[in-house]
Order: C-alpha cells, then sequence, then structure tokens
C-alpha cells in the first residue's frame, strides 16, 4: 500500500502529504495533514525493521506515552514498521541554535523515574557485535583507529554493564527532542528502548559533538553528585555510540541508502569515528 493510500485509510479522504521530514537515518518520515490537523508519518528503511522488536516498540510507545513526554500513536504497523504519530507543534531542537539543556534533563529523568521497566534490557554489547558481523559483510578490514577504541571500549564492559538500569532511551539524540511552541520538551522514537544506565541517554545527546553530551550531564546531576565515575561512564558510553553508529552507517553506504536519506554516510561514519576519538581524548585528559 503506498502512503497516499495509507493516510486516506487511517486518516480520512482528505488527509495528504505536506512534506517530508529530513534528517532521520532510520526511517523516511513525512507531516500528513488532515482535517487541520497534522500528523507524521513513519515508513521504516530494511535495516531499521531488521533491527527492531516492532512488537515490543509498541509497548515501549505505551508506557512512555504515560509520562506526559511524548505525542500519541494513532496507527502502528509493527510487519512493516509503519507508524504515524500526532503532531508536535515545534521544531527538534537539532535544527534551533537555543535550547534549555536544564528542560531537556528534566524530560530524560521523567523517563528514567518511569515505575514501568521495560521487559528487556538494552544489551548494547550484544547489539554491537551483531552491527560489526553485518558491517564484515562489506569491509575486510576496519580502520585502526575503530579497532584500537573497540579494544579499549570492551576492557570496560563488565563495569558498564554493572551499572543500575532504569528505563532508557538509547537514542536520545538532539533530532529526537522536539521544543514546542509554547516551549515544552518532548522526546519521539521509541525503536530502542530497554533497559540501561541512565547516563547512555545522556551520552547519545552527544552525536553531533561530545561537548554538548557532557553540558547535558552537568545539568542533569547536581554539583555533589557528578563524581568521576558518572563522568568516566558518559565517556565510555559517548566512544560505544560513536562506534555503534559508524558501523551503521558503514552498513548504509555500502548498501547505497545515501540517495534515500540525503546522507553521505561515509562522511558519516568518518564524523563518528571523530566523535569517539574525541571522547577517550577527554578522559585521558581528565585521568580518568
Amino acid at each position: 500500500m503506498d502512503k497516499e493510500t495509507l493516510i486516506k485509510k487511517v486518516l480520512g479522504n482528505d488527509a495528504k502529504v505536506i512534506a517530508p521530514l529530513l534528517g532521520g537515518m532510520m526511517n523516511q518520515s513525512f507531516i500528513v495533514e488532515s482535517n487541520n490537523k497534522k500528523y507524521v508519518l513513519y515508513i521504516s528503511t530494511k535495516q531499521a525493521n531488521e533491527m527492531v522488536n516492532r512488537p515490543l516498540e509498541k509497548q515501549h510507545i505505551d508506557i512512555i506515552h504515560s509520562l506526559n513526554i511524548t505525542s500519541r500513536n494513532i496507527y502502528f504497523d509493527a510487519q512493516n514498521g509503519i507508524k504515524i504519530n500526532e503532531y508536535i507543534e515545534g521544531s527538534s531542537i537539532d535544527k534551533i541554535s537555543q535550547f534549555d539543556y536544564q528542560k531537556v534533563a528534566l524530560l530524560l529523568k521523567k523517563l528514567h523515574s518511569s515505575k514501568t521497566l521495560s521487559p528487556v534490557d538494552y544489551l548494547p554489547f550484544k547489539r554491537f557485535e551483531e552491527y560489526e558481523n553485518e558491517a564484515k559483510e562489506y569491509l575486510t578490514v576496519f580502520q585502526e583507529n575503530y579497532l584500537e577504541l573497540k579494544e579499549y571500549l570492551l576492557s570496560y564492559k563488565e563495569y558498564l554493564m554493572g551499572q543500575k538500569k532504569v528505563l532508557s532511551h538509547n537514542d536520545a539524540q538532539r533530532s529526537n527532542i522536539i521544543k514546542s511552541d509554547d516551549n515544552k520538551y518532548f522526546i519521539i522514537d521509541f525503536e530502542f528502548v530497554g533497559n540501561n544506565d541512565e547516563i547512555y541517554d545522556i551520552a547519545c545527546f552527544g552525536n553531533s559533538q561530545v561537548e554538548e553530551g557532557y553540558e547535558l550531564l552537568m545539568n542533569y546531576f547536581d554539583i555533589d553528585e557528578l563524581d568521576d565515575d558518572k563522568i568516566r561512564r558518559f565517556y565510555l558510553w559517548r566512544i560505544y555510540i560513536s562506534l555503534q553508529w559508524y558501523l551503521v552507517a558503514i552498513v548504509k553506504h555500502y548498501r547505497g541508502e545515501g540517495k534515500t536519506h540525503g546522507f553521505d554516510f561515509l562522511s558519516v561514519a568518518n564524523h563518528f569515528l571523530n566523535n569517539a576519538l574525541t571522547a577517550y581524548k577527554r578522559l585521558k585528559e581528565k585521568n580518568l
């Protein structure tokens, strides 16, 4: 079923696509209008559907909607990874220069304070192994920096996995946080939700620049709470997340998905490898 037929079936005959939403690596997204109300249509890529447990995602959407920190989902096709959500009037904060770190921190704290946990843990290192095996289908040799950073990260695997786990978004980058026109903050896209260390979500925020994630870390914890252990975990998770997205970008490049998403995925891969190096250097500068 094409997207025009689908939205008319779900929203009514006057439903129409207004504009694409650019920037996502895992979905094609479109703003849709029906009866003077806006919605967002998400159509997942083949790779996303291979990576995401859709029935579990629906459970997570229901939990997080009850926290009043996201928009309402009105259509969910678990088989094909197609969703329609109510549209939040505003902008994702990757599109604006001014946003409130404290409000982002409070948004994540509300998520992490959920009394209802996921039925599953996120299991980042199992996921990492799967991503790397997929990348090996296209690359026989990885860059030296990648291999060195991976070895360093794996030496902390037991330490990272031993942290207390809370309900986590696990992709809390700027593009998934919306500042509404009335200055409220919301979080969207729940494909990777699972129980994890709360600092993982803070580290996710540093996808563009490591320093942005560190600024969020300082806003999330009171000054007397922010000890060396939390700072160490932040930089280690930042290395992990960067290497993970490096692998994803490599696969997307060789699958030819650049045209679909409007990305040069080799440049994206290099960005994340450099991002991981920056996090590693900051860790060493702080003697952690």
